[in-house]
């Protein structure tokens, strides 16, 4: 398959080639005013080069293309920017250069040197490159005033509900590209050098290229984003609405080869005797050797390969309580092979979860674009261990193809398979958007499953919806269905057997000019459920639930919401089978039957604080009644999570988090169970690439026993052996500290020296009683070499 698509680029490659040097185009650099709609914009090619140090101080500046005069995009649209802003754009053979030059009243700019993509809380501006100018994509480049930086690809669909699709939280930060920044913060603002090799990104085929170009700025004194093309949130999509960067021509790659070996050394202990013997531990020393390739074929194709790779996570996945007992929590992809590229293996459903692939021997992919197609192939070969009977090695085949359609649609299909011997999981489908009239999309998606295993099942999953999206308002309709047999084994699909329909609406008001709130929405959301069968048979739903998230921006940034909830629950008998209540003799057991449907009733709150200076704070709560699945009854639900980010200094942050719930029942006001994770971050820099880290994590759970919610009696579960066992209590307090030194000057080049430990007191569920179970150290060597040969 890799060799086939090889070939195919090979005589393309030839073309480019042979592609002729072009003399440097003349210093003809001009301004583009955002608000007067001058969009398409030149820059001039030079052979001058800067010294990166945030000043733009050098005579090349001045002969570079500015663009300027921004103008409001959110919370409110339309509106001349608050604070002026200037971004100059000029080229090299090898590279883009930028100059920022953002203006603010004096000592109001948020800055702190802070940790790679960690600058959302900061001012930044953002650089959108749509280097295909397909106008669905776009290249992020983003820095604070210190030249911090921030990079990922941003696709209109990364910005979920309530997100910005201007902010940092609508890209995915999880891909780190090479570049150079520096920054300094002035007296009446900030102003910032950039450069952008063009090895490290990947573009057209072509003599001449055309990209768009969007500038995004974020002012945390006044909560505002701003944009260089006006932007109407009129719109369906955020990309299409970008200026214009064309005509650049002469733009040299060299070879683009990039080699990373990998060094990492750990060791591990446990007690020797268990909790029996705790003062008594085994150590163990491992050392690895691993190494990842890049090989940008042509400007639009990169293969990646890693042996044996290190796929270590440097910070554990944060502590969560589920909304929702009865499924698995997602946990996003941290790993640096699986991220680069990652938008190329965008499938809808989360078909395609590349977490699957738990310890990779070696793993290959293609990543590009040809004209209007984007193409992402995957091969991988897990490790014996993550194999149901850790002897044969699990592999993985994975194929994603999508080409645009018209302006703004797409259409692509999608095929994974994980094979291990004689047993395999196999997943096909396709998908489509199609855009129409600037605010109308309809989306239509279908998967097939097969499965064999002892024996063989098939499934499928299906869904369309149906949306428009207006400056005040807007709605989306929708339905989906997973029959019960559907399984993917290379993705994430945590419920299956069941159709859902979902119905949003969406108001928003905008408020006037220097008033004291800044936009108010409601948004409208119904839904209900069905088992597939019961959908099929034409029953009622299973479960009906309504809520109206009421939201307001305050002038300054404050932003607070009230979300009212009703719900009504069946509970689906045939998940309950194995569950059994003692007779009234007391000597034998009956089948338990679930209670009757729930109707319960919620309200939350929020409250969300400006970026001050110095801290940042968010607070949630939520109070009413819930269903509780485990004894089919209704329970009174208390939770809350409040999170405050501390900035003492520009080199501290200091993050605190306290997730609390608890749920009473609401039959005899005992208590069901209480959850409680509290997290601390310290952060010091001692300089943008070094910093030391410390995370410290609690986790306390405590669940009473189960019991049947009419008799009270305990329930029982029978076990595939049939062996009944009583739902006792259960709890746990859990706690982890890590504390990391990393040195990361640039993406692929790091050392990461690191400690952890994790402790137990469930046997007490005191803190001071608190026991080590295990702990480790790590150090880690990485080093980027990027083969040079004509190009930077």
């Amino acid at each position: 398959m890799l060799p086939l698509l090889l070939a195919l680029l090979q005589p393309v490659n030839a073309g480019a080639a042979d592609r002729p040097t072009l003399e440097p185009t003349p210093a003809v650099g001009r301004s583009f005013s955002g608000r007067a709609r001058e969009l398409s914009a030149r820059a001039p090619r030079l052979r001058d080069t800067v010294t990166l140090d945030g000043t733009l101080s050098e005579a090349v500046w001045q002969q570079a293309t500015v663009m300027k005069e921004f103008t409001s995009y959110n919370p409110v649209d339309g509106r001349p920017a608050q604070d002026n802003t200037e971004v100059r754009i000029w080229y090299a053979e090898d590279a883009l250069y930028v100059g920022i030059r953002a203006y603010a009243p004096p000592g109001t700019v948020r800055a702190t040197l802070a940790e790679r993509d960690r600058i959302a809380n900061d001012d930044w501006v953002a650089i959108h490159l749509d280097t295909f100018n397909d106008r669905r994509r776009s290249f992020v480049f983003a820095v604070n005033a210190f030249g911090v930086q921030a990079d990922g690809m941003r696709a209109d669909a990364s910005a979920g509900p309530g997100v910005s699709r201007a902010s940092l939280q609508a890209v995915d930060l999880s891909q780190d590209y090479v570049w150079q920044s520096k920054g300094q913060l002035l007296d009446d603002g900030f102003s910032v050098e950039m450069r952008i090799p063009f090895k490290s990104i990947r573009y057209q085929l072509a003599s001449t290229q055309d990209w768009g170009l969007q500038i995004v700025r974020q002012t945390q004194r006044t909560g505002y984003q701003d944009t260089w093309a006006p932007t109407s949130r009129a719109q369906q999509a955020f990309t299409p609405q970008a200026g214009y960067l064309r005509g650049m021509t002469g733009m040299k790659r060299g070879l683009v080869l990039d080699l990373t070996p990998t060094s990492v050394t750990s060791t591990t202990g446990r007690p020797a005797g268990g909790i029996t013997d705790p003062d008594t531990w085994r150590y163990g020393t491992r050392g690895e050797l691993s190494g990842d390739v890049r090989w940008g074929i042509t400007s639009n194709f990169t293969v990646n390969a890693t042996a044996n790779p290190d796929f270590s996570q440097v910070e554990t996945d944060v502590g969560q309580i589920p909304g929702d007992v009865r499924f698995a929590l997602f946990f996003p992809e941290l790993r640096p092979f699986f991220v680069e590229g990652s938008e190329q293996f965008d499938a809808p459903n989360r078909l395609v979860n590349t977490r699957s692939i738990v310890q990779p021997l070696g793993a290959i992919k293609l990543t590009g674009k040809i004209p209007r197609t984007d193409v992402g192939l995957l091969s991988a070969i897990d490790a014996p261990s993550s194999g149901r009977d850790g002897k044969t090695s699990p592999r993985f085949n994975i194929v994603r193809l999508r080409r645009d359609v018209g302006d703004q649609s797409t259409a692509g299909i999608v095929f994974t398979d994980r094979s291990e011997g004689s047993r395999f999981n196999r997943v096909a489908g396709f998908d489509t958007r199609l855009q129409f009239a600037k605010v109308y999309s309809v989306d239509v998606r279908y998967a097939a499953s097969m499965t064999r295993d002892t024996v063989t099942r098939t499934g499928s999953l299906w869904e369309v919806s149906h949306g428009r999206t207006g400056r005040g308002y807007g709605y989306r309709y929708n339905v989906q269905g997973f029959s019960p047999d559907f399984e993917t084994q290379t993705g994430f699909v945590n419920r299956v057997d069941f159709v859902r329909a979902q119905l949003n609406q969406r108001y928003t008001l905008f408020g006037k000019k220097g008033g004291w709130w800044d936009q108010r929405q409601h948004f409208l959301s119904a839904s209900s459920l069905w088992t597939y069968q019961r959908f099929n048979e034409r029953e009622t739903p299973l479960e009906s639930r309504v809520s109206v998230d009421n939201s307001m921006t305050i002038r300054g940034g404050w932003r607070v919401s009230v979300t009212p909830d009703v719900q009504r629950v069946a509970f689906d008998a045939r998940r309950y089978t194995s569950y059994a209540v003692l007779s009234a003799s007391g000597r034998d057991t009956l089948s338990f039957t679930p209670n009757t449907a729930q109707i319960t009733s919620n309200m939350a709150f929020a409250v969300n604080t400006p970026q001050w200076r110095r801290a940042g704070a968010t607070i949630t709560a939520t109070v009413g009644t819930e269903p509780e699945f485990f004894e089919t009854a209704t329970v009174q639900r208390r939770e809350v999570e409040a999170q405050v980010d501390l900035r003492p200094s520009s080199q501290v942050r200091i993050g605190a988090l306290l997730r609390y719930q608890r749920f009473v029942r609401d039959r005899d006001g005992s208590v069901f169970s209480t959850q409680v994770v509290p997290r601390l971050r310290l952060e010091y820099q001692f300089s943008r690439a070094l910093f030391l880290r410390f995370i410290g994590q609690v986790e306390s759970r405590d669940r009473s026993a189960l019991r049947d919610p009419r008799t009270e009696q305990p329930l029982f579960r029978r076990s595939a052996t049939g062996v009944l066992s009583a739902q006792g209590g259960r709890k746990s307090l859990l706690g982890r500290a890590d504390w990391l030194i990393s040195y990361l000057p640039s993406p692929g080049t790091v050392v990461f020296v690191g400690y952890g430990t994790a402790v137990d007191a469930t046997e007490t569920m005191r803190p001071t009683d608190m026991q080590r179970t295990s702990d480790g150290a790590f150090v880690k060597f990485s080093y980027l070499f990027r083969v040079r040969n004509g190009a930077r």
